[in-house]
């Protein structure tokens, strides 16, 4: 009885010790980076009106997963398609052709269709965001560098870009809320097309509405372009790309105007 039950405790022991090595999970080839490596995020903001799957290459190999408008990648925003998380691709410094393609319907891995087009440059240690705007020909890019500013407790720190093609410029207001327009504040004003604002850094405040309006606008609610409310747009000690993308003009989910957000970190 005594060999019985010595045998019992040392099965049990083992079973427990398997148990517990099952939850080691394999990450695969995990590398880690140090200051000189380069980030990047994709801001993909071509509002076609198919709403069309794309990818994404750096030199030749895809980056992305099939994404649409309104996804910044990786790690998605406010007002986007994605998740939302600060997160980055890393990329090799040097000259960098970026293609935006479509794949087949059935993904077999080819281009069915390059869609844009261009050629970037990086340098080490530096953290870019390349902006992809409008469609077809008419489809243009923009490459900001970033820095990953951490603003003191209680502000927020943002950058505005205009990515709205048939807006020549707009200015970027908060407020308190989408019909009461007397209480809207300039936060950015005459940011032209593919153009990005100085770092603004704000209090945080219990509530605020962005609105976007074409550059020198009457204050009032019918010449808003979009407007946006949510509390995740001024999380503490943030910093945020705000961006104002489709088209003026259009009523469609896919090609109306927005104006979004994601994290820089």
């Amino acid at each position: 009885m005594k060999i019985f039950r010595n045998l019992l405790i040392i099965f049990c022991s083992l079973l427990f010790l398997s148990s517990c090595q099952k939850t080691v999970g394999d990450y695969g080839d995990v590398r880690k980076f140090g200051d000189e490596q380069p980030l990047i995020k994709i801001n993909y903001a071509s509002p076609y009106k198919d709403d069309r799957m794309v990818i994404v290459k750096f030199n030749g190999r895809r980056v992305t997963s099939q994404i649409q408008n309104r996804t910044p990648f990786p790690g998605g925003g406010y007002n986007t398609r994605g998740d939302v998380r600060a997160d980055y691709l890393t990329v090799d410094p040097g000259q960098v052709k970026v293609t935006v393609a479509m794949p087949f319907k059935k993904d077999n891995g080819l281009d069915s269709l390059e869609l844009y087009n261009t050629t970037i440059n990086i340098e080490s240690g530096k953290k870019y965001v390349i902006h992809i705007a409008d469609t077809a020909k008419f489809t243009k890019s923009v490459l900001t560098e970033e820095n990953f500013l951490k603003p003191d407790s209680g502000y927020a720190v943002y950058r505005f870009i205009n990515l709205m093609p048939n807006v020549p410029a707009v200015d970027l207001y908060y407020g308190q809320s989408a019909t009461d327009n007397a209480a809207d504040k300039l936060v950015a004003g005459n940011i032209g097309y593919l153009q990005i604002s100085n770092y603004i850094t704000l209090n945080r405040y219990a509530g605020r509405t962005w609105k976007i309006r074409p550059a020198g606008a009457a204050v009032t609610t019918a010449t808003v372009l979009a407007n946006y409310t949510s509390a995740s747009s001024l999380l503490n000690q943030r910093t945020y790309t705000v961006y104002a993308h489709g088209y003026a003009g259009m009523s469609s989910a896919t090609e109306k105007p927005y104006v979004s957000f994601f994290h820089i970190r």
